[in-house]
């Protein structure tokens, strides 16, 4: 039998029910027809929720995008896109504010959240979280995506043996990165690079159309830039760094650590919302793409996104299981183990960059309890 999400009505959650199909081991397998209320943000959540994104608009960030109305409407000058927060079609009662982040930001996501007051929840990536508890302290209330879509690529032609990067990394003289990405560190300590390979000055250009080298990137973007060069189809293979042991949770919604308690009820409301409104966008996502697309022309800066390379990036989303339950049935939780062993890895690494990193565990930097658990994801 096929799972599909649901939503149960309860005290707290009953204005974001909707309709659904139960969990094949819950009591009753027959649908529970239930729908959004109407204004049912109003009153318990800020008068606008803002939500500051950690790059440019694009798929990954589907899902906020799915809540956005048809009044949707983006500014250069703020370089934010604002519409009525719509849930299933559903006015909810407050706005719903989208900031671009990444260049356009200007500043880390976690800087702008304790600088400004307004942002309701922002994107903070678990090696983030860890990487700045000790003076901007976060909580992940919701997973996005299970598996971070970066990756390290390499022309697939040039080298049609290698299978992963460890092997691709033998034969090609230079990784690009940008920077000293701690993952990077990570990889030369367990002996899948080495050292005197990485060069940390990539500029995000499609460098393997001119040379034979391997460079950092998305599963969800390169691939599909590479196969639809003007000058000519590159086919690239590339292994995610998730599989290669650097298991950070990396689109985390998170609220600052001091804004919790007075943002309970909303989130009690929210969360469940962001959760199935995910969902809801990988199974249509033409809606919010359209809306993505719009803002990207809007902010006129040299961050592009065409039909193809939205479309492309939920296909991934969805194709490459980038999206999805975990070891859980309940989807965009947070393993506490898996939480707890990143931290074991990422600590030493970060202590090695000169960095001041407590110890914590993983109830430091996430809280899974405004979750709707019944709510899963079935492809």
């Amino acid at each position: 039998m096929k799972l599909s999400s649901v939503l149960r009505a309860s005290s707290a959650v009953v204005a974001v029910a909707l309709l659904t199909t139960s969990c094949g081991n819950s009591e009753s397998s027959e649908p529970v027809a239930t729908a959004p209320v109407s204004g049912a943000l109003s009153g318990v959540c800020p008068e606008k929720v803002v939500i500051q994104t950690d790059w440019f608009p694009e798929a990954e960030h589907g899902g906020v995008y799915e809540l956005l109305g048809a009044d949707a409407s983006s500014s250069k000058d703020t370089g934010a896109t604002t519409g009525t927060l719509t849930f299933q079609g559903v006015d909810q009662g407050v706005q719903l504010e989208i900031r671009a982040g990444g260049p356009f930001l200007q500043t880390p996501v976690v800087t702008a959240m304790y600088a400004d007051d307004a942002i309701t929840l922002g994107y903070v990536g678990t090696d983030v979280a860890i990487t700045r508890f000790a003076d901007a302290p976060t909580v992940a209330l919701f997973n996005a995506l299970n598996v971070n879509p970066q990756v390290v690529l390499w022309d697939a032609a040039k080298h049609p043996t290698a299978q992963t990067l460890a092997d691709a990394a033998k034969e090609i003289g230079s990784v690009y990165v940008y920077g000293d990405p701690a993952w990077v560190r990570y990889f030369i300590a367990q002996g899948i690079l080495t050292k005197d390979q990485i060069d940390s000055n990539y500029k995000g250009n499609l460098l393997l159309a001119t040379d034979d080298a391997a460079h950092q990137g998305f599963a969800t973007s390169e691939p599909y830039k590479y196969a639809n060069l003007e000058t000519g189809v590159v086919n690239v293979a590339y292994q995610l760094i998730h599989d290669l042991g650097w298991n950070s949770y990396a689109q985390n919604l998170a609220v600052r650590a001091d804004k919790l308690e007075s943002l309970r009820p909303c989130f009690e409301l929210l969360v469940p919302i962001l959760q199935q409104a995910q969902i809801d966008y990988i199974a249509a996502p033409e809606r919010a793409n359209a809306i993505i697309k719009a803002a990207v022309v809007a902010y006129d800066s040299w961050w592009t996104q065409t039909d193809g390379d939205l479309a492309n990036g939920a296909a991934q989303l969805r194709d490459l299981n980038l999206i999805g339950n975990g070891d859980t049935t309940t989807f965009g939780d947070l393993e506490e183990a898996r939480v707890n062993d990143f931290i074991g890895k990422a600590t030493p690494v970060l202590r090695e960059q000169g960095l001041e990193i407590p110890d914590i565990a993983a109830s430091d930097i996430v809280n899974n309890e405004f979750l709707n658990l019944d709510i899963t994801y079935n492809g």
